[in-house]
Order: structure tokens, then sequence, then C-alpha cells
């Protein structure tokens, strides 16, 4: 009887999963972290991404109002409030590692609930592609504007706001930023009491915008306010309030805030009074407009997140401010706080600093910095070179390389890592280069340049170095597909003496598709070993089928003893509590009649509404007997996995999906056999026992090997894994509101052995 047999359900690629066995699930994949306003990227004909793809995607989102850059077919909407994006490079990673040590990669797991299988690339590569790939334009296009010239490219105004921000998102400080201004925030030092405002995070393009401002005297406890103004979007002043301090002042600086004595005198109201009225005043989405608004906003004792602060719109180098009446009258051609009278008016300062706000957003940071550059800034604006002056058909007949046209475009790029190598063409101002000595110093200088740039691309190769240390490459993947292999691995028996391959299959087919099936004659009784396609099979094999009789034999199933082994059910947990699995139901014992297997399907409906049904693959013009069920609802998900499912005297078994949507089999690296049909299986019978058996031993031995081999190294790679994603964790926190950060795992591509990568994405939406 041969020892080794092919699953009747089909075939795979025996290298490993590569690019071209991808699953062909087709999925919505949401990438927003806000329930309210899902971000959908969708891929409409392929689950696995290549180097191109995630080229194109930073391509039409960071040039996208520039240039009339081609929109990816695969990339559905939601992109439109992308501001920045940052490109993450775990290099020498792949997907199978993100599996293998998936508990150890809490930031990846939790915070990207969008993930794609990634064709295999090499680092370096993906690198260069990234920042030197061309650009795809549409058909007959050309530059929409034209380039800002090369000095102004790193005006602190352009660095900070990009040429063609148009979405008032873009103009608020970031929370990072208002700590760095002393800006009061929730939970921050010396901010205990302090009343927040009713604001309920949703901030939209047309959110009013509200002046605000404060004039001081000087008590025996400090700074205290005595008078406030508010002027509403339309320049209305709807808050004018004089305020008695609850300390003895000592100085009412009249000279600048206008107060004196005899004004405070009959006042009575105090500042909770107008932090009531503050309260009542603004809707849950207003935007606070001020001049230095941080000092303001500490003297009221008040939180507010969205912040326009004019100080830091009109912004300088080395942290310089302009004075807002110099603002007042450079931008809106207007005198305040005029010398002939005594002290400002808060209300005319308020005023002032809204409308400047709503200049600069009407006109855009580009055309405030062309309009202004001479008056404001004091800065000539540089002939253009000739070689500036291109025509709309040269630039149609020239490719478009990116790194260069993101910088003609007043954009800019910052790589940070290891040396990347490049085809020589990008420079140094197109793309600036910081080579990094470790992983902890790339995440330390981008803290730091965080908010100067459109794009930054961050490469760790702590692990990368780290391996090659230890281990081989190849045979450190081998391992690690292997422990993974072992997730699928049952073996049954005692059977039958007569038993045979056909006899195992049919008895465990009704759970899952599986892969190889082998039996195992030198053990006390007859046992045998399988593999299943997913590991959802052999959870069901494992929950259903022990203590099943075959001719007298009571049969166990059981999985692999072994150190190594030891976990599963951990592992396994973690699978069934991943986000992409939460609204998934895996179900077999199908049948594989179409009208009965509609029925079947539909049953599931009472549970709640089904989004989407995936089939195993299909075999020989038949549908698998088992499917992937997507509910709208997790809780519909919960409630099929608890209950007795029948339709059409078949009952129907059920579990939580443990599978991804874009992995297609956890079976990477084992050779791939087919079950041999009856007459096949007789013919085999007939070969030489000796050869048999000693196929059975040396199989054996290898196994045994595979699962008694402990790499020595594994605590070393664990604590690697987890700092790489604490490292992922401490970037993404920096990153601001609605960035686009996208997380690779390259892959390993080598001696026709492809391990394929993985590529998440995710829209931040909360600061």
């Amino acid at each position: 009887m041969k020892s080794e047999t092919r699953s009747a359900e089909g075939q795979m690629d025996s290298s490993s999963s590569s690019s071209s066995s991808c699953c062909k699930r087709k999925a919505d994949r949401l990438i927003s972290d806000s329930p309210e306003k899902r971000e959908k990227l969708e891929l409409s004909s392929q689950d696995v991404l290549t180097v191109k793809d995630v080229c194109d995607l930073i391509h039409y989102i960071t040039l996208r109002r520039s240039h009339n850059v081609r929109k990816p077919s695969w990339l559905g909407v939601g992109v439109e409030r992308v501001s920045r994006v940052n490109v993450m490079v775990l290099d020498g990673l792949t997907q199978s590692h993100f599996y293998r040590y998936f508990s150890h990669f809490r930031h990846l797991r939790n915070k990207y609930s969008t993930r794609w299988t990634l064709a295999p690339s090499s680092g370096d590569l993906l690198t260069s592609d990234l920042l030197e790939g061309e650009v795809a334009v549409c058909d007959g296009a050309a530059e929409t504007r034209a380039p800002l010239p090369a000095a102004l490219m790193w005006h602190p105004v352009i660095r900070r706001f990009n040429m063609n921000a148009d979405r008032l998102s873009t103009y608020l400080l970031t929370e990072q930023e208002m700590i760095k201004q002393k800006f009061p925030v929730k939970g921050g030092q010396g901010c205990e009491g302090f009343v927040c405002t009713r604001s309920d995070g949703h901030m939209m393009d047309g959110s009013p915008l509200f002046g605000l401002d404060c004039e001081m005297c000087l008590t025996c406890a400090g700074s205290e306010v005595t008078r406030v103004a508010l002027v509403d979007d339309s320049g209305r002043c709807v808050l004018d309030e004089l305020i008695k301090p609850p300390n003895p002042i000592i100085d009412y600086l009249t000279k600048f805030s206008g107060v004196t004595r005899e004004m405070l005198a009959p006042v009575s109201t105090r500042l909770s009074d107008v932090q009531s009225k503050l309260l009542q005043l603004l809707p849950p989405d207003a935007v606070l407009v001020g001049h230095s608004l941080d000092g303001d906003l500490r003297a009221l004792h008040m939180i507010h997140p969205h912040v326009i602060d004019t100080s830091v719109l009109y912004r300088q180098d080395s942290g310089r401010r302009f004075k807002l009446k110099h603002l007042a009258q450079v931008i809106l051609k207007r005198e305040i706080q005029s010398e002939v009278r005594t002290g400002h008016d808060p209300c005319e300062d308020a005023l002032a600093a809204l409308h400047l706000a709503q200049y600069f957003i009407r006109k855009g940071p580009r055309k405030v910095v062309e309009d202004h550059l001479e008056d404001l800034w004091d800065m000539d604006l540089p002939e253009e070179d000739d070689c500036d002056h291109v025509t709309s058909s040269d630039h149609c007949r020239s490719p478009l390389h990116f790194g260069h046209t993101l910088n003609r475009s007043g954009q800019s790029a910052v790589f940070l890592g290891g040396s990347v190598k490049t085809n020589g063409s990008l420079s140094n101002q197109q793309c600036r280069r910081h080579q990094c000595s470790s992983d902890r110093e790339v995440v330390c200088v981008f803290r730091r340049v965080v908010q100067l740039y459109t794009l930054s691309v961050l490469q760790f190769s702590s692990f990368s170095r780290t391996l090659n240390q230890t281990a081989a490459m190849g045979r450190h993947l081998q391992q690690v597909c292997e422990r993974l292999d072992q997730m699928c691995v049952l073996f049954v028996g005692p059977l039958p003496s007569d038993a045979t391959e056909t006899l195992v299959h049919r008895l465990l087919k009704r759970c899952g598709r599986l892969r190889t099936v082998r039996l195992l004659h030198y053990t006390h009784g007859v046992h045998a070993e399988v593999v299943f396609e997913h590991l959802e099979g052999a959870q069901l094999a494992l929950e259903h089928l022990n203590g099943h009789q075959i001719n007298d034999c009571i049969i166990k199933v059981r999985r692999p003893v072994h150190e190594s082994c030891l976990d599963l059910d951990e592992r396994l947990s973690e699978r069934q509590n991943d986000p992409l699995n939460a609204h998934v139901i895996y179900v077999c014992n199908l049948s594989s009649k179409p009208h009965r297997r509609e029925d079947q399907l539909q049953t599931f409906g009472q549970f709640g509404p089904v989004t989407h049904v995936t089939s195993t693959s299909e075999h020989a013009g038949k549908r698998g007997r088992h499917a992937f069920i997507k509910f709208e609802c997790a809780d519909s998900a919960q409630a099929a996995v608890g209950a007795a499912v029948q339709n059409a005297n078949r009952k129907l078994s059920v579990c939580h999906a443990l599978t991804p949507p874009h992995v297609t089999s956890w079976t990477h690296t084992r050779p791939v056999t087919t079950e041999t049909s009856p007459d096949t299986a007789e013919q085999g019978e007939e070969c030489d026992v000796s050869d048999s058996c000693q196929s059975n031993r040396n199989f054996a031995l290898v196994l045994l090997w595979l699962f008694m081999s402990c790499d020595p190294q594994e605590p070393l790679l664990e604590r690697q894994m987890k700092k790489l994603d604490g490292r992922v964790g401490k970037v993404f926190r920096a990153l601001e509101k609605n960035c686009l950060s996208i997380v690779i795992l390259p892959g390993h591509r080598r001696n026709g052995i492809h391990h394929p990568g993985l590529c998440f994405i995710h829209v931040k939406q909360r600061d």
C-alpha cells in the first residue's frame, strides 16, 4: 500500500503560498478606527498586493491634488481626508512570521484591521521602488499648476501644511503640537480641575470657527484673566465679559489690557460664570481660533481639542512667531492695537485672528507663501531656471518619477533606516535620507521630524541583522512554516488493520478539505497522520470525531505531542479573537448539489444579515463542501456557532473562523499530495511492502526531527518580534490624525521558493 496519497480536493503549489495561488475571496476591507466614518479600501479582483500596487496607492494619495495621477483600480473611496503617508518596512519578515509570533504583534493585530498578502520582494528594492517609482498619470494629463520654485520647497509653511492642503482638519494643531506648545490637554500637567468643552470629536470641513481672545492682570497668584471676548465665524461678537479674579490684583496691566480699577469695581462675574457661557455658546464641533491661544485657554482653565493658532499658522523658522498686530497689518491691511487707544480690544484681536485663519484656509499655503513671501517673510522670490519651464507636451512625453514629482509639487519625503539602494536619480533634496544605526534611532529621529514631511519611509532592519548572525534565512523560514503546519496536523487511531487512506478520507472530509493522509503501520495498531488545508477542519475533527467507532475500533483524534505544540490551544484562541475573523464562521458538511447547498446557506440568515459567502476551492466541477460565511454583526456569528444547525436531514458543523481572508492555506511547505482512487489504492497494495514500510520509517524520522528540533535562538527571536511591534506602536502614536499608515513585511524569495509578505493599511482617525 502506498504510504503517501493525494487529496481528492485539489492541488497547490509545493513551494509555498505564492502570489499566483492567491485566495479569490472578495471582501470589503475597513481601515478606519472610527465606527461613524469608516474609510474603505476594496480589492476588486485580487487579494495579493504587489509592491507596485502599494507604490500606486502612495503616488495617488500624495500627488492627487497637484497632478492628474491615475487612481489605483482596486482602491475604493474614503482617502480624501488623508494628509500624510507613513510607511514602515520590517525588513526580513514574512507573513509566516506574523502568524507564527501572532501573540507578540499586539499593535499590528489591534491597530491595523486591514491586511493583504504581499508578493515577496527584497527590502532594498522595495524602498527603492517606493522612492523612485514611475508615477502613473491619466492619459494626456499634465501638471495642473506650475511647480513651486525649488528654494521654497523648505519654507516652514510648505513643510508643515504641504502645497495644496484644502481641508480644515489640516490646519488644526495635532495633540502632539498642542502638548509641545503647552496647550491645556486632558491629563496634562497643571490641568487638574480644568473644564472640558462639549466637543464630541466629529470636526468637519464645515465646522464653525470662533475667534477667542483674553486680557490679563497680575494678581498675587500670578496672571489671571480679567476680560474675554468670543467672535463667531460671521464676525459678530457673541461674548464680551469682564471677570473679577478671585485673588487680589497687584497690577491691572492697563497699558495692554485696557482694564482699569474703575471698570472692575462693579463687576461680580466670576471665571466659572464665563466658563458656563462658553460651554453654551460653543457647539460640539467648534474650532477655536486665536493668536498664542495656549495662554488664553490656560487663563480660562478650559480644554478644547480643536484649535487653530495663527501664530503657528503663519510660522517662521526656529520657532519664532509674528505678532498679531504685524500679521493684521501685512495680511489684512488693518491696524489693530492702536497706540492712540489705551490697551487692546479683545473683540478686535479675536476678529483679526479669525480673519487671518479664514484667509489662510481660503487661499491655501502655496498662495499665501507666494503672495506674502517678501512683505511678511522678507524673502525674495528666486528666478525660475530654464529647466523649470516644462511644456505640457514635454511633460506628457517624459515619465514622471515619484521623488522628483513630489519635490516639484512642494512636498517632501524622508527615509530613515540603513543605507537605501537607489539608481542615483534621487537627490537628497528630493528625499532627505538619514542613516540610522539602530531601530531605536529610527523611532527617535522620526518623532522629531514627523510634522515636516508628506511621506516618511522607515526601515527597521534589526531582525534581518539578528537573523544573519544566528542562522540561514532559508532554514529559519522552513522552521517557522513547519510550526504553522503543526496546527493543521492530527493523528487518528487506532484504526482497523485493513484500513485504507480512502476510509480515513471519507471519515474526515466532512470536517474540511484534506491536504494529506498517511497511514502509520509501525505503531501499536494502525494510525493515520492527517493534514487539513485549514485550521478549522482540524478543530472540528478534534471536537466531533473523538470516540467515533469504526469496526469495533474506537478512535481518538489527537494533536502532535511535543513542547512546541503545548500552546496550540492558546494560539488557536488568538486566531479566533483576530479582528478579521470576528464576523466570520466556518461551515462544513454542505451538500455539493447547488439547490440544496443554497437552502443550507440560507438557513444561516436566521442569525442575522449575511454579507458574504466564500466557498472553498471547486474540484471537478463540484463546489466544495465547506464555506466561510461573513455576517454583518459579530453577535450573529457568535449565535450561529452556539446553535445546532440542521437542514434537509443533514447536520452542519460550525465553528469560528480561524483563517484570515487573505490566507489561502496554513500548510505552506509540506509536499502536496492527493488521495489515490480506490482502484489505484488496490494497485498500490501490490507494491513492495518493505519499500512502503521503509518510506514510513523515513517520514517518521523526518517528522520526529522537525518536532524535536528546537531553535536555541527562539527566545531571542520572540523578543525581537515584540520589540519590533513596540516600535510600530510608538511610530503609530506619533502620527497625526488622517495619516495613512502602511506597514510592510516584505516576504522572502530565494531559489524558486516564495514566502509571501504582508501589508497592513490603516487611516488613523484619532490623535
